[in-house]
């Protein structure tokens, strides 16, 4: 077993097996790498779409408090005279209109 001691000799032919190895293995690696890979990036872009979806969702929600402290501070100023709502918030009796809800997109961006 001194022949296994050399490191040129076992250096050889762990070479040569893998230049005899690497024609019959690689179809195989390649026929089921495709499918793992195709699967490992559906599996990331769900986790994206998911997250993006999360983070909208907090966003929202902290305009939606937003909204709410500053009509709270609106509120808290001068008094309105009666029928009128003070500045910055809207009547109670008036529904925000679904177009006036979210951000607005800035001039030359296109909408997503």
């Amino acid at each position: 077993m001194d022949i296994l001691k050399s490191n040129v000799i076992v250096g050889v032919s762990a070479a040569l097996a893998a230049t005899v190895l690497v024609p019959v293995l690689l179809p195989v690696v390649v026929t089921v790498g495709r499918p793992v890979a195709k699967s490992l990036l559906k599996g990331g872009l769900m986790l994206y779409e998911k997250g993006r979806e999360a983070v909208a969702v907090a966003g929202e929600s902290v305009e939606d408090m937003m909204a709410e402290i500053r009509a709270e501070q609106a509120g808290q100023g001068a008094p309105a005279p009666e029928g009128q709502a003070a500045a910055g918030t809207v009547a109670p009796h008036a529904q925000p209109d679904q177009a006036d809800r979210g951000p607005r997109p800035r001039p030359g961006m296109a909408a997503i």
